[in-house]
């Protein structure tokens, strides 16, 4: 039996409304190290932190991978009612990515210096920057496991569970940054210290469910199984290049701004970046709060379900976008100021969040239409469309948009490479038969 609208609006509002307050909430706390260092320090600081954004990015994209591999393959395994594979590939998984983690953890606190220069930190810039990656990087390991312990969980059919934990994490993460930073006064360090309690506690709140409550998804003692790793990091390997593209995006406007720009437009850059986070947080909360029903479906042979609940979810999140992209506009103006230690900058910023904002609520075939095809176990169109978009379309445009018109180009790079992958796509996605799609 097919479903009806209100079927699909009932599912959008338990899975993808959580996920979307979830991801805005814990972008509000990743903003909040963001915000306090601006605020409390200097805005010297929030650009030396935005500097390192790409490592933070490529040290998740495996996260990620294994996040999206294992929650999409477990999600077919139970469309199928294959409830004992799914539980042997989520306990062998979870353990060989427990080790990654403590590795790439313990590697990057290591480098943190040379992570800095790497990255174009210089002067003030790197010292801040590899201050703060090397306490920061601790905090990695209770970070990404726990991005992968949340995909069991929603998979398991507690997305509450889910909300719940991680507004309380983003709770300790604000009050503990103010503690560190306002009443210790131990600057980025602080920071840091802060990120890694808050994450800490989120990962043994999603152990504690795994063994005491959840319903179907049992970690027990792991066996091996490379057959069904192999099959995880297929699923899993278009998010991995996508945030690791995305990784490589972030540095060439990064760079792009300091060549042709002077360095304190790196900064207003990065204060507008605090607001404009938010709205592509929208978009990756509907897709990924959808992933566990989009993987049952296409186990069930569901096509025509899935292709409304996906065309469902980018109409229903562009009107959230939108609504939340025009609400920030009065937040963006009085708030920016305080973010800047120069006024001039602070007009800067403003207008870079209604260029670029504008561009990123354009961006959600381009954010959607990826996470989608791995959550029905396509990761080859997938990262398709991640290397057309992130590695192809918005470093190129940003590049030469900048170069050729300097302030108006860092808009103008986000802006067309949008507008263009989106009318591709749906050109494409119009005329793809999903029942003839392997997986």
């Amino acid at each position: 039996m097919k479903m009806n609208k209100k079927e699909f609006i009932k599912i959008y509002k338990e899975y993808s409304h959580r996920v979307i307050t979830t991801k805005v909430v814990m972008a509000l706390a990743s903003s909040a190290d963001h915000i306090i260092a601006a605020t409390v320090i200097s805005s010297a600081v929030l650009a030396a932190i935005t500097l390192i954004n790409p490592m933070l990015f490529f040290i998740f994209a495996f996260a990620f991978m294994f996040a999206s591999g294992l929650g999409s393959y477990i999600g077919l395994l139970i469309g199928k009612n294959e409830i004992d594979e799914a539980n042997k590939t989520a306990s062998f998984i979870v353990l060989i990515f427990t080790a990654i983690a403590a590795m790439l953890a313990v590697f990057s606190s290591i480098n943190a210096s040379k992570v800095a220069s790497l990255l174009g930190a210089s002067g003030d810039y790197h010292r801040i920057a590899t201050a703060y990656l090397r306490y920061l990087s601790i905090a990695f390991f209770p970070q990404m496991i726990s991005v992968v312990l949340d995909g069991l969980v929603m998979n398991d059919g507690s997305p509450k569970y889910n909300f719940r934990v991680n507004i309380i994490a983003l709770v300790m993460n604000v009050i503990l940054n103010m503690i560190f930073v306002i009443v210790f006064k131990q600057g980025v360090v602080g920071l840091a210290i802060a990120t890694l309690i808050s994450h800490s506690y989120h990962l043994l709140a999603d152990i504690y469910y795994l063994v005491y409550k959840s319903k179907t998804i049992k970690i027990r003692m792991p066996k091996k199984n490379y057959k069904a790793l192999k099959r995880v990091l297929f699923n899993g390997s278009s998010d991995f290049l996508g945030v690791f593209i995305e990784a490589i995006m972030i540095y060439i406007v990064n760079l792009s701004i300091l060549k042709f720009l002077p360095n304190e437009y790196l900064e207003a850059y990065a204060a507008s970046a605090v607001f404009t986070l938010f709205i592509t947080k929208i978009y990756l909360g509907s897709q990924y709060g959808l992933q566990p029903i989009s993987s049952k479906l296409m186990g069930q042979g569901k096509y025509d379900e899935l292709r409304y609940l996906f065309a469902f979810s980018v109409k229903r999140s562009a009107l959230y976008a939108m609504g939340l992209y025009v609400a920030l506009i009065p937040v963006a103006w009085f708030g920016l100021p305080y973010f800047l230690d120069s006024p001039e900058l602070a007009k800067i910023a403003f207008i870079l969040y209604l260029g670029v904002g504008f561009a990123i609520v354009l961006s959600n075939i381009g954010i959607q239409s990826s996470i989608f095809f791995t959550s029905i176990n396509r990761p080859m169109e997938s990262l398709g469309i991640a290397i057309i978009r992130t590695l192809i379309l918005i470093p190129v445009f940003s590049y030469t948009m900048i170069w050729l018109f300097k302030f108006t180009g860092i808009t103008l790079g986000f802006l067309i490479p949008e507008i263009i992958l989106t009318i591709g796509f749906m050109h494409y996605f119009k005329r793809l038969d999903l029942s003839r799609l392997k997986v």
